[in-house]
């Protein structure tokens, strides 16, 4: 007798269920797609016990025959695919005909379903793969499945699932997808009885949005629009100050399709990547419609991911709508003074609590204590209290030594600061409080100061200074539109390091070093995407060996890695690099180049990503370096020019270090505040 064995039909439908529904929240998934793709434009999805215990799917789809129905529980019964060519062109959500055949397998189920033409409807029962009764039924239009007991006759796979509350958030987590994938169908999910969230499907997918996830949420998004070589991008991305510390908040979908991509992940951070700090992560619902035939979904089980025949088409086109949003899209952040408030007010209330909680602790503890001398104690009650007597000789109070000046030392790093001023003369240097400054003694601070504010103040109204301003003061930014600059007064300074400017009914507070460095960036950036990069060539060429999928890498972006400056030549394991970018030094050519290599061979990351990302880390401290620095003063010239490029070019938002470049505050914010409304 051979080894070898034919399966039964009822031990494949089970590892079927195995690959495809795994928990809960996958049965109610492939339910909900199958109710999708039979055209219902209302599904109502109910569980209890997670899932475990019982789920029901109803949706008011075409229906099916009864002949339909008998057979759709069977495994590989679809009726999406006719023959192997259509698998080149899917367009519906499931197509594999495994989906009800595994939950079937591993569940008691019931199903109804009528078709509008049909007077009487079907009901199809059975239990674990087996269909037990089929009879007519009446039933309003479309489908209902219940499954009840999932799992109980497959206890390796019941031990697997988790608590009831966590599969119901699974179940959760999988209608919410569905329900942002299909704004256009109104979706109604309860557990245990309660009611989770109900969707209008009236198309906008704002609307999805907030019935999902609430007012907070929705309101922090900015629209995304594109249209790249056929590429359609629609959706939402948060905006840079709201971020999260991971990626639960990322959506994508691909033709109407939830699926997971590295090449969508990188191109929306990298299109982040200058407007926020490492370690954060921004949320996003974006949809991409593509051509069906470069995009293939066939590779995954649960169709979570798929394969697109030109990852760099979908990367710029995601990068380049994502990147035009930011730039143009997002507003500055404002300062709410009366959240402020009540937040101040909040942790004075809490900390009177704790106050008082700790004064009552004490109280108690000393309650419990027995005095050491109860009769001394008790006499000095009747002794009334004596004022404690003057000392006979008065000790004079230490005065603050006054240290000696010093004037303030520049950084070592300072490089000319690239603002294009004339006729402007340096200010002399600045003084700086040390570790031994009182801010008690009136006196001291004022000798301190005073020479400072003499010859570093640029707004003093008793000796107004002639300031030559330049009739140019546009940074010039390539490729980056410009708006008319509105009027504005430029207010002051404040600690030396924030800009002070009243604008068309608001305040704005800049920080002048973040606003200043953005500028520097912004132009550094479009002028490396204009022109590709002059090749320094090397004298003795740089040799460095590297592994065959480095290689591999090398092969196949050739013309990427020519483009950023660099000449190479392959011979077996070894890469002889003959010319570098211009303006790099070779040791940082060669750490630049290895970092390309290992980014795109090691995380699978586009070396057009790569490329974007080591480039624009390069330029972050050429920027900061060129800028002015806070703590020191400059005259008024220069702080005209950054607030000019400020209002000129909306990219001017944050730093590239994802730091605000300025607040807003409103001239009512602040009425409001003062009483005055």
């Amino acid at each position: 007798m051979g080894i070898i064995n034919v399966l039964d039909i009822e031990v494949a439908n089970l590892i079927a269920a195995g690959e495809v529904v795994e928990r809960p929240a996958n049965a109610v998934k492939e339910l909900v797609e199958n109710a999708i793709d039979a055209g219902a434009d209302a599904i109502s999805v109910e569980i209890t016990g997670g899932g475990i215990r019982s789920l029901r799917v109803t949706d008011n789809g075409c229906g099916m025959s009864a002949e339909d129905a008998v057979v759709a529980v069977r495994r590989h019964a679809t009726s999406k695919l006719r023959r192997a060519e259509d698998l080149a062109e899917i367009l519906t959500l499931g197509f594999r005909g495994e989906a009800l055949a595994a939950i079937t397998a591993v569940s008691r189920f019931r199903l109804t379903t009528k078709r509008r033409e049909d007077t009487e409807g079907t009901l199809l029962s059975g239990e674990y793969g087996k269909v037990t009764d089929v009879s007519q039924a009446g039933c309003p239009d479309g489908t209902t499945i219940v499954c009840e007991k999932l799992f109980s006759a497959t206890p390796a796979r019941l031990k697997f699932l988790k608590s009831e509350g966590s599969e119901a958030s699974a179940v959760a987590g999988a209608l919410e997808k569905l329900a942002l994938s299909h704004p256009e169908i109104s979706f109604r999910f309860l557990s245990d009885g309660n009611l989770k969230f109900s969707t209008s499907g009236d198309g906008n997918l704002k609307n999805t949005v907030y019935s999902l996830y609430g007012a907070a949420f929705a309101k922090n998004l900015t629209e995304i629009k594109g249209n790249h070589g056929g590429i359609t991008i629609s959706g939402f991305v948060s905006t840079p100050e709201h971020l999260r510390g991971n990626r639960g908040m990322q959506h994508f979908f691909i033709n109407e399709r939830c699926v997971r991509s590295k090449t969508l992940t990188s191109a929306l951070e990298a299109a982040f990547r200058s407007y926020i700090p490492s370690g954060k992560f921004p949320s996003c619902v974006l949809h991409i419609s593509v051509s069906a035939t470069l995009v293939d979904v066939n590779i995954h089980p649960a169709k979570l991911e798929v394969k697109f025949s030109d990852e760099k088409a979908i990367f710029d086109a995601v990068f380049a709508s994502v990147r035009h949003a930011l730039s143009v899209g997002i507003s500055r952040p404002s300062l709410n003074l009366t959240e402020i408030s009540e937040k101040t007010e909040e942790r004075e209330k809490l900390k009177n609590l704790f106050r008082d909680a700790e004064e009552k602790g004490m109280q108690s503890e000393t309650s419990w204590r027995e005095p050491e001398k109860t009769e001394i104690s008790s006499v000095k009650k009747n002794v009334p209290p004596v004022s404690p007597q003057p000392p006979l000789v008065e000790t004079p109070r230490p005065q603050p030594q006054e240290p000696q000046q010093k004037a303030f030392v520049f950084d070592d790093d300072d490089l000319p600061v690239d603002v294009p001023i004339l006729g402007t003369k340096p200010k002399e240097p600045f003084l700086k409080l040390n570790a031994e400054s009182s801010p008690a003694n009136f006196d001291y601070m004022s000798k301190l100061y005073a020479s400072a504010v003499k010859t570093a103040s640029v707004f003093q109204e008793d000796k107004p200074k002639e300031v030559v301003i330049p009739e140019k003061t546009d940074a010039e930014i390539p490729q980056m539109p410009t708006n008319p600059i509105p009027e504005y007064k430029l207010l002051g300074e404040a600690f030396a390091g924030y800009i002070i400017v009243e604008a068309e009914e608001k305040l704005l507070l800049v920080d002048k070093h973040a606003a200043h460095e953005r500028i520097n960036f912004e132009r550094l950036r479009a002028n490396m995407q204009m022109n590709t990069p002059n090749v320094q060539m090397l004298l003795i060429p740089d040799k460095m060996t590297v592994s065959e999928q480095e290689i591999s890498v090398c092969e196949e972006y050739r013309k990427e890695l020519e483009a950023c400056g660099f000449e190479f030549a392959i011979r077996e394991k070894e890469i002889s690099v003959s010319g570098i970018p211009f303006g790099f030094e070779k040791a940082q050519a060669k750490a630049l180049f290895l970092t390309l290599l290992s980014e795109s061979a090691e995380n699978g990351e586009p070396l057009e990503s790569a490329r974007r990302s080591v480039f624009e880390k390069a330029l972050y401290q050429s920027a900061c370096k060129a800028s002015v620095k806070a703590g020191k003063l400059y005259d008024e010239a220069h702080l005209r020019w950054i607030c000019d490029n400020l209002f000129r070019y909306d990219c001017i938002k944050y730093c590239p270090h994802g730091r605000p470049v300025a607040f807003e505050i409103e001239k009512k914010e602040l009425d409001t505040h003062f009483g005055r409304m």
